[in-house]
């Protein structure tokens, strides 16, 4: 299949960036609550499920070396060591939708990974639906889903098309959707994996998948200059202690109690927008009054380069002055596309005070 790239040329000088976003939607049908949490991730260190050495690298360039194992491994955090998909957890049933316009190549139940990850029990043969997407070199695949299987190879689909219910078929304790991507090659390869992060990589160092087969995970969802939480280019990893307040920007926004460090942390998300041009920009984030918010929560925002390293900006912000409107958290420049990142966790910076670290909206304005 053709490789997708798009040149942008400024004064006789050509950069060519990767996969342009394609994902319109998250491949599920909302819940109330509109987006489910992420819990467990890509490991972008070797991700394919027969392959445990002990070591995870997550999307933010996070290195871990313990507790890696599922199902013993912290969900949201560490999980898990070879996994090369990310997983939504949610009731048994609820319909998976495609994310973008495509075409099923792959309608089956098959057998699932051998042995199973962490040596659980199969759960018979693992209900599976692979799609490919015309104009890109990426696949998606949807497993663990439960009979029947809403399409058939060979059919094309719309963005929000059913697929699909989620189960808990083949390699799987409880329902929930694996969701992976994979570059250039719709099949599974145990040995030198194809699948890529949709979530992108966001360390200061190369896509460790790049050294499998030269693939580079970028950020694929859809997004805009404003992302609310709950937006398409917004997404919330699992905590135990998540708490939705119907106040906000879009009468909503995520509150987590703080930590005091890298250890005792368990909730965070991420923001990443889609920018038309490059330039420096006002990066803004909105937190409602009311919540006593965190005095000191402690912003990450990450800018990519040609090379898909990123260089991180912290930014330490009293998230209970100026509220009820956007406020200034920095001003950088910034690369067109969505080649920059905001990452908020429930860590706060010392002498913090109050009960919670808000999770709204973050906002993109030219400072041109």
């Amino acid at each position: 299949m053709r490789r997708f790239l798009s040149i942008l040329c400024i004064l006789g000088m050509c950069f060519v960036h990767g996969q342009a976003p394609f994902l319109e939607i998250r491949p599920y049908a909302q819940p109330d609550f509109i987006q489910y949490d992420i819990k467990n991730h890509v490991d972008h260190h070797y991700p394919t499920s027969n392959i445990i050495d002990g070591n995870f690298r997550r999307f933010d360039g996070v290195n871990l070396t313990e507790n890696l194992m599922f199902p013993n491994c912290d969900q949201g955090s560490s999980c898990y060591d070879g996994h090369a998909g990310v997983d939504y957890y949610m009731p048994a049933g609820t319909p998976i939708l495609a994310p973008a316009n495509g075409y099923v190549i792959w309608s089956a139940f098959s057998p699932g990974a051998d042995p199973c990850p962490g040596g659980i029990a199969p759960n018979g043969d693992t209900g599976i639906i692979i799609l490919a997407h015309p104009g890109t070199d990426h696949f998606s695949c949807y497993l663990h889903l439960e009979p029947p299987l809403n399409v058939s190879v060979g059919e094309t689909v719309a963005t929000g098309d059913t697929l699909g219910f989620a189960g808990n078929t083949g390699c799987a304790q409880n329902p929930h959707l694996h969701f992976e991507i994979r570059k250039d090659a719709y099949f599974f390869d145990e040995q030198e994996s194809y699948a890529v992060d949709p979530f992108g990589w966001w360390g200061s160092d190369p896509d460790p998948i790049e050294s499998i087969r030269g693939n580079r995970s970028e950020w694929l969802w859809k997004s805009s200059w404003v992302i609310d939480d709950n937006d398409n280019g917004f997404q919330r990893y699992y905590g135990p202690m998540w708490d939705r307040m119907e106040v906000g920007f879009g009468n909503d926004c995520w509150v987590a109690p703080p930590a005091s460090n890298t250890s005792a942390s368990r909730h965070y998300a991420v923001w990443v927008p889609e920018l038309e041009q490059s330039g420096e920009y006002n990066i803004d984030v909105y937190i409602p009054s009311g919540l006593d918010a965190a005095t000191a929560a402690v912003y990450e925002i990450y800018v990519k380069n040609e090379s898909g390293q990123s260089e991180k900006t912290t930014v330490v912000y009293d998230q209970s002055s100026d509220s009820d409107n956007f406020s200034t958290l920095a001003t950088l420049d910034l690369p067109s596309g969505s080649n920059c990142s905001v990452i908020l966790r429930d860590i706060v910076g010392s002498g913090s005070s109050g009960s919670f670290v808000v999770f709204d909206a973050v906002r993109f304005t030219s400072a041109d």
